[in-house]
């Protein structure tokens, strides 16, 4: 099934514009993400209408990707891993976020940690991804602090539970992805940036 949506999609583009060989593995490699990420959230969708929570993890899925999106962090190696974090991040924790409020002084904790792990972790970057540009892993960094800050703010204001729980269930999750010791635990390289400039030296 992705094949094909991926072959036809490819067709369908190189009828209006050429591509050559770069191109069309940029096109791929895309176009499978695009295919992956349809499917990922129809899933995730669909066992949030059936626990009765979509509104737990559309607001966890707004919050979780205001952080990760200039943090980045860890990624599963294989897909089922990656799957299976999906399925906890996106449908396991919108369970917790239904039925448990979390008290003010451990969302306080918690909000504390991540602003911490943003400034001195963020943003970690993977094999496949390394951040290599120095200009641009600053403006992630001052982002993504800066976004913890906003959560701080409104988990202040105490807008509703719900809103409260989120932001400390995706900033909590966000933390550990790029906390070094997860990195070391589920054997996976950071700080991919070092270990890519050594590459280039070396060849």
């Amino acid at each position: 099934m992705k094949e094909k949506f991926v072959n036809s999609s490819i067709k369908f583009i190189m009828k209006y514009q050429e591509c050559d060989d770069l191109k069309l593995k940029k096109l791929n490699y895309g176009l499978q993400g695009i295919y992956s990420l349809i499917v990922k959230l129809s899933v995730i969708i669909i066992i949030a209408i059936i626990t009765k929570t979509i509104k737990q993890t559309i607001w966890f899925l707004f919050f979780y990707t205001g952080i990760r999106t200039y943090s980045f962090g860890w990624h599963a190696k294989t897909n089922i891993g990656c799957w299976i974090s999906s399925i906890i991040a996106y449908n396991i924790i919108p369970l917790l976020i239904k039925n448990y409020i979390i008290p003010d002084i451990i969302g306080y904790i918690i909000l504390g940690i991540a602003l911490i792990s943003m400034i001195l972790w963020s943003p970690a970057d993977t094999q496949k991804r390394p951040l290599i540009r120095k200009e641009h892993r600053k403006k992630c960094k001052i982002i993504s602090t800066a976004v913890i800050i906003i959560y701080i703010v409104l988990f202040v204001l105490k807008i509703n539970h719900l809103i409260n729980n989120a932001i400390i269930y995706a900033s909590f999750i966000q933390s550990l992805f790029i906390n070094p010791l997860f990195y070391k635990i589920t054997k996976t390289q950071f700080n991919n940036y070092k270990y890519y400039r050594k590459t280039i030296n070396m060849v």
